[in-house]
């Protein structure tokens, strides 16, 4: 009999063990990557360290990257992606303030909203232009508004 309390002594001493190692883990797990998979054990998510800081990224039932998160040096930024991989929305804050830029499906931008020294600036871009040169811009500086049409980086008009 003495074999069988020793061993229920030992089983308690480990369950406890068990449980305090379970409580531990309740509040904290240190990793450097976090990995989160589908039922058919597809990528789903990651949740990692990069480019000097932690980021996040979501990929779609295809395991195409749609989606990341990301907080670095100069600021945080999220990037979304169409099916295909291409960029199709960027957001971003830096030192000077918030950045916001649509792409179409060719990866040219569309529409740009940022956050210049001297104020805020809108510029909608020409889809057919591959330079990203042609565009209409409106700024709001110091001196009030301005609007101004650019193409193939010539300055076509300004108002005022």
């Amino acid at each position: 009999m003495q074999s069988s309390t020793s061993d229920l002594h030992s089983l308690a001493a480990r369950v406890e063990r068990l449980e305090k190692q379970y409580d531990s883990l309740k509040s904290d797990i240190e990793t450097e990557k976090l990995v989160l998979t589908d039922s058919d054990g597809g990528t789903r998510a990651t949740l990692c360290m990069s480019d000097g800081g932690p980021g996040l990224d979501l990929y779609d039932t295809n395991g195409k990257k749609r989606a990341f998160l990301r907080v670095s040096a100069e600021g945080p930024s999220l990037h979304l992606f169409d099916a295909n991989g291409g960029k199709r929305l960027t957001l971003n804050v830096d030192e000077v303030g918030p950045n916001l830029a649509l792409f179409n499906a060719n990866g040219n931008p569309d529409v740009a909203v940022v956050t210049l020294d001297d104020g805020p600036s809108v510029n909608l871009s020409d889809p057919a232009n591959a330079d990203g040169n042609t565009c209409v811009r409106l700024q709001v500086d110091s001196n009030g508004p301005v609007l101004v049409s650019v193409k193939n980086g010539k300055m076509l008009w300004s108002a005022p």
